[in-house]
């Protein structure tokens, strides 16, 4: 029988996450679900213990990304599906996006010095051996250890937020050539969370990306833990006359963001949407 969920948004301790690529596949084969994609930051180091990973035939499994991108200043998050690991092109843009979120790090640790915070550059560093793409998390769970936030949340809502005293900016990929460059890999760009996109004209945008060579929106996904209390079906009303696939997914990172895995899904009809245009481009 084939099982009827995916969830195409979920991050490993390859990026973000608190899961290995091999615990995520033995709780999603575990949950049932149909497919997964593997999303992580900047980075494909996940994805072959991804697809190597002991599990269910029923359970299909994407190799993903998720770029760091920007229009126009504002922060855009593009997704990758059926990226393939050996594209030198690919990979040494996210090697240089990845440098940068290293390099960012002893910054952050200085501003929060700064700040009266007495935590250091080798303590995070320790807790982010064979992390490819660290970022903001790691720091904010860094904080929590040392008692000074009870909660990443917190982190981010005292230090860490884009307005916050401990911000560091970094580096990423203009929006326009992180969707050209998937599509020439042979990968489907999809963008990510659009209601967190700050564009005056969300459905202009889209359309930009679109020229391009986009082909998704993620639609189905749960702002609520961002803060963000606006409903997908406003994307929906806004794509309503586009030829685009909708797809969706929890953004799941395990103990470091509060959404479950599995608790954002979309239909496997979309994975096969997805696979058909991956196999015309």
């Amino acid at each position: 029988m084939v099982r009827a969920r995916a969830d195409l948004h979920i991050h490993s301790s390859a990026s973000d996450g608190s899961d290995s690529p091999s615990e995520l596949v033995r709780k999603a084969d575990a949950m049932k679900l149909g497919c997964i994609a593997l999303t992580d930051h900047d980075s494909l180091d996940g994805i072959q213990e991804l697809m190597g990973a002991e599990a269910s035939d029923d359970l299909k499994r994407i190799s993903g990304l998720e770029i760091s991108a920007e229009y126009e200043g504002r922060e855009v998050h593009i997704l990758g599906y059926f990226v393939p690991l050996d594209s030198k092109p690919l990979n040494d843009r996210l090697e240089y996006l990845r440098a940068s979120r290293h390099n960012r790090l002893p910054k952050m640790i200085q501003k929060l010095n700064d700040l009266g915070l007495d935590i250091s550059i080798d303590e995070l560093y320790d807790d982010i051996v064979g992390v490819s793409s660290p970022g903001r998390p790691h720091v904010a769970q860094l904080l929590v250890k040392k008692g000074f936030v009870g909660s990443t949340q917190e982190a981010f809502q005292k230090y860490l937020a884009h307005d916050k005293p401990g911000y560091v900016k970094k580096e990423r990929m203009p929006a326009l050539e992180a969707t050209k460059l998937l599509r020439s890999v042979s990968a489907v760009p999809v963008l990510a969370h659009p209601l967190t996109i700050r564009v005056q004209d969300l459905l202009s945008f889209i359309q930009t990306l679109m020229n391009v060579g986009l082909l998704g929106i993620e639609v189905d996904y749960d702002y609520s833990f961002l803060g963000i209390h606006r409903s997908s079906d406003e994307v929906r009303e806004i794509i309503k006359d586009l030829d685009i696939i909708q797809t969706g997914g929890s953004d799941y990172h395990g103990t470091i963001h509060y959404t479950e895995l599995g608790g954002v899904t979309v239909s496997i009809e979309v994975v096969e949407n997805l696979e058909r245009v991956h196999d015309e481009i």
